[in-house]
């Protein structure tokens, strides 16, 4: 399906449209749909960090957890009862049965703590856990014909469970307090992984990942991405907020559409002339001078370079693609080389010592002289 991203950054709207499918960058509502692509198969590598090849469970089915209910802690108990409902009867061997042919569960925002009653659904493909308060993965461990897995939100530090699932194509961690990706290593089925808003430093872990078209690294505490060299087959890749100086390691990276590397501590672009691909790129909130590399870039539709050093801009008189330009607080005097980019129906100019303030392109509207919300 057609995801549609209202992507804010530094006072720019952008719209941003993509296709992909999966279980959730915005909602796992859905059935499965919402970010996925076709995957690539992946080369299988052997891992130390998978002990057990063939982990097992404690052997009790869905329908002994249901049938123990009363003697549950309170927190396994009201993951019975959700997985109860799901299966739409209280008879413990209709919901045993009901449950161990599904294909999507989707179990999100329920309070949940104690995921040890899912252990037993080991033919389920997809299972969304998003806004939970969830901590211990080893139940999941036995599930190895996950393909698609939503983990975000939650309390998550540990992931070592997740190293036997092997047939993973989809698997988001956003928000949670995890340091250690090592034991991802061993997922190189993946083709989407979302890891915003963790405690990373060392994404080494993900060099073996060749089959990601898309990766999510926001609001981190990344400052070496030379991993990602090896990730030819991104086409997404969000690694704002981070530490980031050098970017030499994305020069291999050609078939990238959308990149974002705003609020970072960039001042060389040089290494993005090679990305010719490209239709978006958010490089805000760095300490940019020197736009030259850009110039080659003209499939963008979408640009934001506000909060930079910027004074020179002929090099944007190339990208007649671009629909959307921040040029947000820089040290740009003169707009002229902007009358070229006649596709443009929004340019933020606010912060820049402009004068006389006369838009060079029709209508004069699409020139912002005041922030944009």
């Amino acid at each position: 399906m057609t995801l549609i991203l209202a992507h804010k950054h530094k006072n720019l709207q952008r719209l941003i449209i993509v296709t992909f499918s999966a279980i959730g960058l915005a909602s796992c509502g859905n059935r499965p749909s919402e970010l996925a692509s076709d995957p690539q198969p992946g080369n299988n590598k052997p891992s130390a960090l998978v002990a057990d090849p063939q982990p097992r469970n404690s052997g009790r089915t869905f329908a002994d957890w249901c049938r123990q209910k009363a003697s549950l802690s309170p927190e396994a108990k009201h993951t019975v009862e959700l997985l109860l409902k799901e299966a739409g009867t209280t008879e413990c061997d209709a919901a045993n049965q009901r449950l161990s042919s599904l294909t999507i569960l989707l179990l999100d925002d329920n309070q949940i703590s104690d995921i040890k009653p899912l252990e037993s659904l080991t033919n389920l493909p997809w299972l969304s856990l998003k806004f939970n308060q969830i901590s211990d993965i080893k139940p999941l461990q036995s599930l190895t014909k996950l393909t698609n897995l939503n983990l975000s939100d939650n309390k998550i530090s540990d992931i070592k469970p997740l190293a036997s699932l092997t047939n993973l194509k989809q698997l988001y961690l956003d928000n949670n307090p995890l340091s250690d990706i090592k034991p991802l290593e061993s997922l190189t089925n993946l083709t989407e992984l979302l890891l915003k808003q963790n405690l990373l430093s060392d994404i080494k872990p993900l060099e073996s990942l060749t089959n990601l078209s898309l990766l999510h690294l926001s609001n981190n505490q990344i400052s070496d991405i030379k991993p990602l060299e090896s990730l030819t087959n991104l086409t997404w890749i969000l690694i704002d907020n981070n530490q980031i100086s050098d970017i030499k390691p994305l020069k291999s990276l050609t078939n990238l559409i959308y990149l974002n590397l705003g609020d970072n501590q960039i001042n060389n672009i040089k290494p993005l002339e090679s990305l010719t691909n490209l239709t978006g790129i958010d490089l805000d909130n760095n300490q940019i001078s020197d736009i030259k590399p850009l110039e080659s870039l003209t499939n963008l539709t979408s640009l934001g370079l506000s909060d930079n050093q910027i004074s020179g801009i002929k090099p944007l008189k190339s990208l007649t693609n671009l629909t959307w330009l921040d040029l947000e607080n820089n040290q740009i005097s003169g707009i002229k080389p902007l009358e070229s980019l006649t596709k443009l129906t929004s340019l933020g100019l606010s912060g820049n010592p402009i004068a006389p303030k006369t838009c060079p392109l029709k209508p004069e509207s699409i020139c912002n002289w005041k922030p944009l919300n």
